[in-house]
Protein backbone atom coordinates (compact mmCIF):
# COMPACT_ATOMS: atom_id res chain seq x y z
CA UNK A 1 0.00 0.00 0.00
CA UNK A 2 3.07 2.23 -0.05
CA UNK A 3 2.22 3.62 -3.48
CA UNK A 4 -1.26 4.50 -2.23
CA UNK A 5 0.25 6.71 0.45
CA UNK A 6 2.75 8.44 -1.79
CA UNK A 7 2.83 12.24 -1.92
CA UNK A 8 1.41 14.06 -4.92
CA UNK A 9 3.48 16.22 -7.24
CA UNK A 10 3.23 19.63 -5.62
CA UNK A 11 4.20 21.30 -8.88
CA UNK A 12 1.23 20.03 -10.86
CA UNK A 13 -1.02 22.81 -12.06
CA UNK A 14 -4.35 23.24 -10.26
CA UNK A 15 -3.68 20.28 -7.96
CA UNK A 16 -4.48 20.15 -4.27
CA UNK A 17 -1.24 19.02 -2.65
CA UNK A 18 -2.46 16.17 -0.45
CA UNK A 19 -1.51 12.54 -0.02
CA UNK A 20 -3.85 9.60 -0.39
CA UNK A 21 -3.67 9.27 3.38
CA UNK A 22 -5.15 12.76 3.70
CA UNK A 23 -7.98 11.94 1.27
CA UNK A 24 -9.27 8.61 2.45
CA UNK A 25 -12.10 8.06 4.90
CA UNK A 26 -13.47 11.54 4.29
CA UNK A 27 -16.58 13.02 2.73
CA UNK A 28 -15.42 15.87 0.48
CA UNK A 29 -17.68 18.70 -0.64
CA UNK A 30 -16.37 18.73 -4.18
CA UNK A 31 -17.57 18.87 -7.78
CA UNK A 32 -16.99 15.46 -9.38
CA UNK A 33 -16.13 17.17 -12.67
CA UNK A 34 -13.03 18.55 -10.97
CA UNK A 35 -12.04 15.25 -9.38
CA UNK A 36 -8.62 15.32 -11.07
CA UNK A 37 -7.81 18.47 -9.08
CA UNK A 38 -8.45 16.65 -5.83
CA UNK A 39 -7.06 13.16 -6.36
CA UNK A 40 -3.35 12.32 -6.73
CA UNK A 41 -2.13 11.45 -10.21
CA UNK A 42 -1.60 7.78 -9.40
CA UNK A 43 -3.58 4.54 -9.71
CA UNK A 44 -4.87 4.02 -6.19
CA UNK A 45 -8.67 3.56 -6.42
CA UNK A 46 -9.65 -0.12 -6.24
CA UNK A 47 -13.34 0.22 -7.01
CA UNK A 48 -15.82 2.99 -7.74
CA UNK A 49 -19.44 2.40 -6.76
CA UNK A 50 -21.84 5.18 -7.61
CA UNK A 51 -25.28 6.20 -8.81
CA UNK A 52 -24.86 9.40 -10.86
CA UNK A 53 -27.68 11.92 -11.38
CA UNK A 54 -30.41 10.64 -13.72
CA UNK A 55 -30.27 13.64 -16.04
CA UNK A 56 -33.05 16.09 -15.07
CA UNK A 57 -35.19 13.60 -13.17
CA UNK A 58 -34.41 15.16 -9.78
CA UNK A 59 -33.35 18.57 -8.55
CA UNK A 60 -30.92 18.11 -5.68
CA UNK A 61 -31.07 21.80 -4.89
CA UNK A 62 -27.37 22.45 -5.41
CA UNK A 63 -25.94 25.07 -7.73
CA UNK A 64 -23.98 23.78 -10.75
CA UNK A 65 -25.24 20.23 -10.29
CA UNK A 66 -24.89 17.66 -13.05
CA UNK A 67 -28.16 16.60 -14.65
CA UNK A 68 -30.97 18.90 -13.60
CA UNK A 69 -31.30 21.88 -15.91
CA UNK A 70 -28.89 20.45 -18.51
CA UNK A 71 -29.47 19.16 -22.00
CA UNK A 72 -29.19 15.37 -22.20
CA UNK A 73 -25.94 15.37 -24.19
CA UNK A 74 -24.44 17.98 -21.88
CA UNK A 75 -25.17 15.70 -18.92
CA UNK A 76 -23.52 12.78 -20.72
CA UNK A 77 -20.49 14.96 -21.53
CA UNK A 78 -20.05 15.82 -17.86
CA UNK A 79 -20.43 12.21 -16.74
CA UNK A 80 -17.94 11.10 -19.37
CA UNK A 81 -15.44 13.62 -18.01
CA UNK A 82 -15.95 12.34 -14.46
CA UNK A 83 -15.42 8.69 -15.38
CA UNK A 84 -12.46 9.50 -17.62
CA UNK A 85 -10.70 11.07 -14.65
CA UNK A 86 -11.64 8.14 -12.43
CA UNK A 87 -10.23 5.72 -15.02
CA UNK A 88 -6.86 7.47 -14.75
CA UNK A 89 -6.63 6.92 -10.97
CA UNK A 90 -8.07 3.38 -10.87
CA UNK A 91 -5.68 0.50 -10.16
CA UNK A 92 -4.81 -1.98 -12.91
CA UNK A 93 -7.18 -4.63 -11.47
CA UNK A 94 -9.78 -2.08 -10.36
CA UNK A 95 -13.41 -1.79 -11.40
CA UNK A 96 -16.42 0.49 -11.68
CA UNK A 97 -20.08 -0.06 -10.79
CA UNK A 98 -22.64 2.40 -12.17
CA UNK A 99 -26.25 2.23 -10.98
CA UNK A 100 -28.63 4.08 -13.28
CA UNK A 101 -31.97 3.91 -15.06
CA UNK A 102 -33.79 4.85 -18.21
CA UNK A 103 -35.74 8.13 -18.28
CA UNK A 104 -38.89 9.05 -20.17
CA UNK A 105 -39.27 12.66 -21.22
CA UNK A 106 -41.73 14.16 -23.72
CA UNK A 107 -42.94 10.71 -24.74
CA UNK A 108 -39.47 9.32 -25.47
CA UNK A 109 -37.28 7.03 -23.40
CA UNK A 110 -33.64 8.01 -22.89
CA UNK A 111 -31.42 4.94 -22.47
CA UNK A 112 -29.07 6.52 -19.94
CA UNK A 113 -27.33 3.27 -18.80
CA UNK A 114 -26.54 2.29 -22.38
CA UNK A 115 -25.74 5.74 -23.74
CA UNK A 116 -23.33 6.12 -20.84
CA UNK A 117 -21.90 2.65 -21.51
CA UNK A 118 -20.92 3.71 -25.04
CA UNK A 119 -19.07 6.72 -23.65
CA UNK A 120 -17.30 4.68 -20.99
CA UNK A 121 -16.11 2.02 -23.43
CA UNK A 122 -14.57 4.76 -25.58
CA UNK A 123 -12.62 5.87 -22.52
CA UNK A 124 -11.28 2.35 -21.99
CA UNK A 125 -13.64 0.88 -19.43
CA UNK A 126 -14.52 -2.74 -20.30
CA UNK A 127 -18.17 -3.63 -19.76
CA UNK A 128 -18.19 -6.99 -17.94
CA UNK A 129 -21.79 -7.43 -16.86
CA UNK A 130 -25.25 -5.87 -16.66
CA UNK A 131 -27.26 -6.68 -13.55
CA UNK A 132 -30.91 -5.93 -12.87
CA UNK A 133 -31.48 -4.54 -9.40
CA UNK A 134 -35.07 -5.25 -8.37
CA UNK A 135 -35.48 -2.72 -5.59
CA UNK A 136 -39.13 -3.55 -4.78
CA UNK A 137 -40.08 -0.19 -3.29
CA UNK A 138 -40.03 2.96 -5.40
CA UNK A 139 -41.99 6.13 -6.05
CA UNK A 140 -45.57 4.97 -6.76
CA UNK A 141 -46.04 6.71 -10.07
CA UNK A 142 -47.03 5.45 -13.47
CA UNK A 143 -48.59 7.09 -16.50
CA UNK A 144 -49.75 6.35 -20.00
CA UNK A 145 -47.18 4.25 -21.83
CA UNK A 146 -45.07 3.56 -18.76
CA UNK A 147 -45.74 1.13 -15.93
CA UNK A 148 -44.41 1.54 -12.41
CA UNK A 149 -40.68 0.88 -12.46
CA UNK A 150 -39.21 -1.19 -9.61
CA UNK A 151 -35.83 -2.03 -11.10
CA UNK A 152 -32.64 -0.30 -12.17
CA UNK A 153 -29.57 -1.28 -14.15
CA UNK A 154 -26.17 -1.91 -12.61
CA UNK A 155 -23.37 -1.89 -15.16
CA UNK A 156 -20.08 -3.42 -14.06
CA UNK A 157 -16.83 -2.37 -15.75
CA UNK A 158 -13.21 -3.31 -15.30
CA UNK A 159 -10.15 -1.28 -16.17
CA UNK A 160 -8.24 -4.26 -17.54
CA UNK A 161 -8.84 -7.79 -18.73
CA UNK A 162 -7.70 -9.11 -15.37
CA UNK A 163 -9.63 -7.68 -12.44
CA UNK A 164 -10.50 -8.42 -8.82
CA UNK A 165 -13.56 -10.65 -8.68
CA UNK A 166 -14.27 -12.95 -5.71
CA UNK A 167 -17.33 -14.92 -6.78
CA UNK A 168 -17.10 -17.56 -4.02
CA UNK A 169 -17.76 -14.89 -1.38
CA UNK A 170 -21.27 -14.23 -2.66
CA UNK A 171 -22.35 -17.74 -3.56
CA UNK A 172 -25.52 -18.94 -1.86
CA UNK A 173 -26.44 -22.29 -0.30
CA UNK A 174 -30.11 -21.57 0.40
CA UNK A 175 -32.99 -22.22 -1.96
CA UNK A 176 -31.04 -24.76 -4.01
CA UNK A 177 -33.03 -27.26 -6.01
CA UNK A 178 -32.77 -30.90 -4.97
CA UNK A 179 -30.59 -31.84 -7.95
CA UNK A 180 -27.40 -30.98 -6.07
CA UNK A 181 -27.78 -34.15 -3.99
CA UNK A 182 -27.73 -36.47 -7.00
CA UNK A 183 -25.29 -34.40 -9.04
CA UNK A 184 -22.82 -32.87 -6.56
CA UNK A 185 -20.12 -32.62 -9.21
CA UNK A 186 -22.18 -29.96 -10.97
CA UNK A 187 -22.32 -27.64 -7.97
CA UNK A 188 -19.56 -25.58 -6.44
CA UNK A 189 -18.78 -26.46 -2.80
CA UNK A 190 -19.07 -22.73 -2.18
CA UNK A 191 -22.69 -22.67 -3.32
CA UNK A 192 -24.68 -21.28 -6.24
CA UNK A 193 -23.58 -18.10 -8.00
CA UNK A 194 -26.15 -15.29 -7.77
CA UNK A 195 -28.22 -14.64 -10.86
CA UNK A 196 -28.02 -11.38 -12.78
CA UNK A 197 -31.18 -10.17 -11.06
CA UNK A 198 -30.68 -9.02 -7.47
CA UNK A 199 -33.78 -8.73 -5.28
CA UNK A 200 -32.72 -6.18 -2.66
CA UNK A 201 -35.28 -3.61 -1.45
CA UNK A 202 -34.30 0.00 -0.86
CA UNK A 203 -34.41 1.28 2.74
CA UNK A 204 -37.84 2.37 3.93
CA UNK A 205 -38.23 6.12 4.35
CA UNK A 206 -40.79 8.53 5.73
CA UNK A 207 -43.56 7.34 8.00
CA UNK A 208 -42.79 3.65 7.20
CA UNK A 209 -39.05 3.78 7.81
CA UNK A 210 -36.59 4.33 10.65
CA UNK A 211 -35.58 7.71 9.20
CA UNK A 212 -31.85 7.13 9.08
CA UNK A 213 -31.77 8.23 5.45
CA UNK A 214 -33.60 10.81 3.36
CA UNK A 215 -32.68 10.51 -0.30
CA UNK A 216 -34.36 10.20 -3.70
CA UNK A 217 -32.58 6.92 -4.43
CA UNK A 218 -30.83 5.49 -1.36
CA UNK A 219 -28.67 2.44 -1.92
CA UNK A 220 -29.37 -0.43 0.50
CA UNK A 221 -26.35 -1.58 2.54
CA UNK A 222 -26.87 -5.19 1.38
CA UNK A 223 -26.44 -4.13 -2.25
CA UNK A 224 -23.20 -2.28 -1.55
CA UNK A 225 -21.97 -5.15 0.63
CA UNK A 226 -22.35 -7.66 -2.22
CA UNK A 227 -20.50 -5.38 -4.63
CA UNK A 228 -17.63 -4.85 -2.20
CA UNK A 229 -17.40 -8.56 -1.39
CA UNK A 230 -17.16 -9.29 -5.10
CA UNK A 231 -14.56 -6.75 -6.09
CA UNK A 232 -12.55 -5.59 -3.05
CA UNK A 233 -10.52 -6.80 -0.11
CA UNK A 234 -10.05 -5.29 3.33
CA UNK A 235 -7.85 -2.22 3.15
CA UNK A 236 -8.85 -1.40 -0.45
CA UNK A 237 -9.98 2.10 -1.40
CA UNK A 238 -13.59 2.67 -2.49
CA UNK A 239 -14.65 5.83 -4.34
CA UNK A 240 -18.12 7.32 -4.76
CA UNK A 241 -18.01 10.60 -6.73
CA UNK A 242 -21.77 11.18 -6.24
CA UNK A 243 -21.97 9.83 -2.70
CA UNK A 244 -25.18 11.61 -1.59
CA UNK A 245 -26.24 10.23 1.78
CA UNK A 246 -23.05 8.15 1.91
CA UNK A 247 -24.37 4.58 1.96
CA UNK A 248 -21.40 3.37 -0.10
CA UNK A 249 -18.94 5.09 2.21
CA UNK A 250 -20.57 3.78 5.38
CA UNK A 251 -20.73 0.21 4.11
CA UNK A 252 -17.10 0.38 3.00
CA UNK A 253 -16.15 1.58 6.48
CA UNK A 254 -17.90 -1.22 8.39
CA UNK A 255 -16.33 -3.80 6.04
CA UNK A 256 -12.79 -2.61 6.71
CA UNK A 257 -12.33 -0.75 3.42
CA UNK A 258 -11.16 2.83 3.03
CA UNK A 259 -13.36 5.31 1.23
CA UNK A 260 -13.28 8.61 -0.64
CA UNK A 261 -16.61 10.39 -1.08
CA UNK A 262 -17.49 13.45 -3.14
CA UNK A 263 -20.71 15.44 -3.31
CA UNK A 264 -21.88 19.04 -3.65
CA UNK A 265 -24.47 18.95 -0.85
CA UNK A 266 -23.38 19.90 2.69
CA UNK A 267 -26.74 18.67 4.01
CA UNK A 268 -26.03 15.17 2.68
CA UNK A 269 -22.62 15.22 4.32
CA UNK A 270 -24.25 16.13 7.62
CA UNK A 271 -26.77 13.30 7.15
CA UNK A 272 -23.94 10.86 6.47
CA UNK A 273 -21.97 11.81 9.57
CA UNK A 274 -24.87 12.11 12.01
CA UNK A 275 -27.29 9.40 10.85
CA UNK A 276 -26.20 7.17 7.98
CA UNK A 277 -22.78 6.09 9.24
CA UNK A 278 -24.04 5.33 12.80
CA UNK A 279 -27.10 3.50 11.44
CA UNK A 280 -25.17 1.29 8.99
CA UNK A 281 -22.57 0.58 11.68
CA UNK A 282 -25.37 -0.57 13.99
CA UNK A 283 -26.93 -2.70 11.26
CA UNK A 284 -23.57 -4.30 10.61
CA UNK A 285 -23.17 -5.18 14.27
CA UNK A 286 -26.68 -6.61 14.42
CA UNK A 287 -25.93 -8.75 11.39
CA UNK A 288 -22.75 -10.32 12.74
CA UNK A 289 -24.53 -13.35 14.17
CA UNK A 290 -26.46 -13.83 10.93
CA UNK A 291 -23.20 -13.59 8.99
CA UNK A 292 -21.58 -16.20 11.23
CA UNK A 293 -24.54 -18.52 10.75
CA UNK A 294 -24.39 -18.11 6.98
CA UNK A 295 -20.68 -18.94 7.04
CA UNK A 296 -21.40 -22.08 9.07
CA UNK A 297 -24.06 -23.14 6.56
CA UNK A 298 -21.71 -22.54 3.65
CA UNK A 299 -18.98 -24.55 5.34
CA UNK A 300 -21.38 -27.42 6.07
CA UNK A 301 -22.68 -27.32 2.51
CA UNK A 302 -19.13 -27.34 1.12
CA UNK A 303 -18.16 -30.34 3.25
CA UNK A 304 -21.32 -32.16 2.18
CA UNK A 305 -20.77 -31.51 -1.54
CA UNK A 306 -17.19 -32.76 -1.26
CA UNK A 307 -18.35 -35.89 0.56
CA UNK A 308 -21.09 -36.56 -1.99
CA UNK A 309 -18.57 -36.22 -4.78
CA UNK A 310 -16.26 -38.76 -3.15
CA UNK A 311 -18.95 -41.35 -2.55
CA UNK A 312 -20.31 -40.91 -6.08
CA UNK A 313 -16.91 -41.00 -7.79
CA UNK A 314 -16.38 -44.80 -7.81
CA UNK A 315 -19.94 -45.41 -8.96
CA UNK A 316 -19.55 -42.95 -11.84
CA UNK A 317 -16.19 -44.50 -12.71
CA UNK A 318 -17.75 -47.97 -12.97
CA UNK A 319 -20.72 -46.63 -14.94
CA UNK A 320 -18.39 -45.19 -17.56
CA UNK A 321 -16.25 -48.32 -17.53
CA UNK A 322 -19.24 -50.58 -18.21
CA UNK A 323 -20.46 -48.23 -20.92
CA UNK A 324 -17.14 -48.41 -22.80
CA UNK A 325 -15.74 -51.84 -21.92
CA UNK A 326 -18.58 -53.99 -20.59
CA UNK A 327 -19.36 -55.41 -17.17
CA UNK A 328 -16.69 -56.64 -14.79
CA UNK A 329 -17.20 -58.85 -11.74
CA UNK A 330 -16.33 -56.99 -8.53
CA UNK A 331 -16.81 -57.89 -4.88
CA UNK A 332 -16.86 -54.26 -3.72
CA UNK A 333 -15.13 -50.93 -4.13
CA UNK A 334 -13.41 -49.21 -1.22
CA UNK A 335 -13.48 -45.39 -1.26
CA UNK A 336 -11.24 -44.11 1.52
CA UNK A 337 -10.73 -40.45 2.32
CA UNK A 338 -7.10 -39.52 2.91
CA UNK A 339 -7.49 -36.53 5.23
CA UNK A 340 -3.78 -35.72 5.30
CA UNK A 341 -3.34 -35.41 1.53
CA UNK A 342 -6.89 -34.73 0.40
CA UNK A 343 -6.70 -37.68 -2.00
CA UNK A 344 -9.36 -40.35 -2.36
CA UNK A 345 -8.06 -43.90 -2.41
CA UNK A 346 -10.28 -46.11 -4.60
CA UNK A 347 -9.59 -49.84 -4.37
CA UNK A 348 -11.43 -52.27 -6.66
CA UNK A 349 -11.83 -55.60 -4.88
CA UNK A 350 -12.21 -58.63 -7.11
CA UNK A 351 -13.71 -61.90 -5.81
CA UNK A 352 -11.48 -64.36 -3.96
CA UNK A 353 -9.17 -66.27 -6.21
CA UNK A 354 -9.60 -63.73 -9.04
CA UNK A 355 -7.14 -61.15 -10.24
CA UNK A 356 -7.98 -57.92 -12.03
CA UNK A 357 -7.73 -58.24 -15.82
CA UNK A 358 -4.45 -56.76 -17.05
CA UNK A 359 -6.22 -54.00 -18.95
CA UNK A 360 -8.67 -53.07 -16.17
CA UNK A 361 -6.56 -50.61 -14.16
CA UNK A 362 -5.10 -48.78 -17.20
CA UNK A 363 -8.63 -48.32 -18.51
CA UNK A 364 -10.08 -46.91 -15.30
CA UNK A 365 -7.07 -44.60 -14.90
CA UNK A 366 -7.65 -43.31 -18.42
CA UNK A 367 -11.33 -42.71 -17.64
CA UNK A 368 -10.38 -40.78 -14.50
CA UNK A 369 -8.37 -38.31 -16.57
CA UNK A 370 -11.36 -37.32 -18.69
CA UNK A 371 -14.45 -35.26 -17.86
CA UNK A 372 -16.63 -35.58 -15.93
CA UNK A 373 -14.35 -37.43 -13.48
CA UNK A 374 -11.48 -34.98 -13.97
CA UNK A 375 -13.82 -32.19 -12.79
CA UNK A 376 -14.62 -33.63 -9.36
CA UNK A 377 -12.05 -31.41 -7.66
CA UNK A 378 -9.77 -33.96 -5.99
CA UNK A 379 -7.13 -36.49 -6.92
CA UNK A 380 -8.06 -40.18 -6.81
CA UNK A 381 -5.48 -42.92 -6.35
CA UNK A 382 -6.78 -46.03 -8.10
CA UNK A 383 -5.67 -49.60 -7.31
CA UNK A 384 -7.12 -53.10 -7.75
CA UNK A 385 -6.59 -56.38 -5.92
CA UNK A 386 -8.28 -59.61 -4.84
CA UNK A 387 -10.46 -59.56 -1.75
CA UNK A 388 -8.17 -62.34 -0.44
CA UNK A 389 -5.58 -59.68 0.40
CA UNK A 390 -7.90 -57.82 2.78
CA UNK A 391 -6.73 -58.31 6.36
CA UNK A 392 -6.44 -56.44 9.62
CA UNK A 393 -2.94 -55.26 8.76
CA UNK A 394 -3.95 -54.37 5.21
CA UNK A 395 -6.80 -52.18 6.46
CA UNK A 396 -4.65 -50.48 9.10
CA UNK A 397 -2.07 -49.63 6.46
CA UNK A 398 -4.83 -47.61 4.81
CA UNK A 399 -5.70 -45.70 7.96
CA UNK A 400 -8.69 -47.82 9.09
CA UNK A 401 -8.88 -48.93 12.72
CA UNK A 402 -10.97 -52.00 13.53
CA UNK A 403 -13.32 -50.06 15.79
CA UNK A 404 -13.96 -47.37 13.23
CA UNK A 405 -17.32 -47.05 11.51
CA UNK A 406 -17.64 -47.63 7.78
CA UNK A 407 -20.62 -47.17 5.51
CA UNK A 408 -22.07 -49.26 2.69
CA UNK A 409 -23.68 -47.70 -0.38
CA UNK A 410 -25.60 -50.00 -2.70
CA UNK A 411 -27.79 -50.04 -5.82
CA UNK A 412 -26.09 -46.96 -7.19
CA UNK A 413 -27.37 -44.78 -4.35
CA UNK A 414 -24.35 -42.81 -3.17
CA UNK A 415 -26.06 -39.95 -1.30
CA UNK A 416 -27.30 -42.10 1.59
CA UNK A 417 -25.63 -45.19 3.06
CA UNK A 418 -27.91 -48.16 3.60
CA UNK A 419 -25.88 -49.91 6.29
CA UNK A 420 -23.10 -49.01 8.68
CA UNK A 421 -20.83 -51.31 10.68
CA UNK A 422 -17.44 -51.40 12.30
CA UNK A 423 -14.37 -52.19 10.23
CA UNK A 424 -13.98 -55.33 12.37
CA UNK A 425 -17.52 -56.49 11.50
CA UNK A 426 -16.97 -55.87 7.80
CA UNK A 427 -13.63 -57.70 7.88
CA UNK A 428 -15.31 -60.72 9.47
CA UNK A 429 -17.84 -60.78 6.63
CA UNK A 430 -15.05 -60.60 4.08
CA UNK A 431 -12.94 -63.29 5.72
CA UNK A 432 -15.97 -65.52 6.18
CA UNK A 433 -17.09 -64.97 2.61
CA UNK A 434 -20.46 -63.86 4.01
CA UNK A 435 -21.03 -60.63 2.11
CA UNK A 436 -24.71 -60.22 1.33
CA UNK A 437 -25.74 -61.75 -1.99
CA UNK A 438 -28.13 -58.83 -2.43
CA UNK A 439 -25.10 -56.55 -2.43
CA UNK A 440 -23.23 -58.67 -4.95
CA UNK A 441 -25.99 -59.15 -7.49
CA UNK A 442 -26.67 -55.58 -8.53
CA UNK A 443 -25.87 -53.24 -11.38
CA UNK A 444 -23.20 -51.37 -9.44
CA UNK A 445 -20.80 -52.91 -6.92
CA UNK A 446 -21.23 -52.03 -3.26
CA UNK A 447 -19.18 -49.00 -2.26
CA UNK A 448 -17.59 -49.28 1.17
CA UNK A 449 -16.33 -45.98 2.57
CA UNK A 450 -15.17 -44.22 5.71
CA UNK A 451 -17.24 -41.24 4.48
CA UNK A 452 -20.76 -41.29 5.87
CA UNK A 453 -23.42 -39.17 4.19
CA UNK A 454 -27.15 -39.64 4.46
CA UNK A 455 -29.31 -37.12 2.62
CA UNK A 456 -32.87 -37.32 1.41
CA UNK A 457 -32.83 -35.85 -2.12
CA UNK A 458 -36.49 -34.85 -1.85
CA UNK A 459 -35.94 -32.71 1.24
CA UNK A 460 -32.25 -31.97 1.71
CA UNK A 461 -31.43 -29.76 4.65
CA UNK A 462 -28.52 -28.49 6.69
CA UNK A 463 -27.00 -29.44 9.03
CA UNK A 464 -26.75 -33.11 8.11
CA UNK A 465 -24.77 -36.14 9.08
CA UNK A 466 -21.17 -35.51 8.15
CA UNK A 467 -18.08 -37.50 7.44
CA UNK A 468 -15.82 -38.45 10.27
Amino acid sequence: MANKLAQTDEGRKNKVAVSVKDLINKYHIWDARRISQLLPNEEFIDVTVTSPPYWNLKDYGVESQIGFGQEYDECLDDLEQVFRNIYAVTSKRGSLWVISDTIKRKGKIKLLPFDLAERLEQIGWILQDIIIWNKDRTLPWSHQGKLRNIFEYMTFYSKGRRFNYHLDRVREVSRLKEWWVRYPERYSPEGKAPARTWYIPIPRQGSWGNNWVRHFNPLPPELVERILLLTTDEGDIVLDPFCGSGAVLAQAHVMGRNYVGLDLSPSYKEMFEQRVLPAISALHEEGRERTREMRKQKKAFGNLIRSLRRTKYPKELMRLYVKEHGRVDLEAVLALQKSESGHLEVIFLFPGGCQAPSDFLPRVIELSKRPPLSKYGFRAVLTACSVDLVSQEWLRSRGLDLGEEIYLYAKGQTYAWIESMSVQAWLELVEGDELSESFRQQRYPTIVSDIGVRVDPKSPSLPIEEER
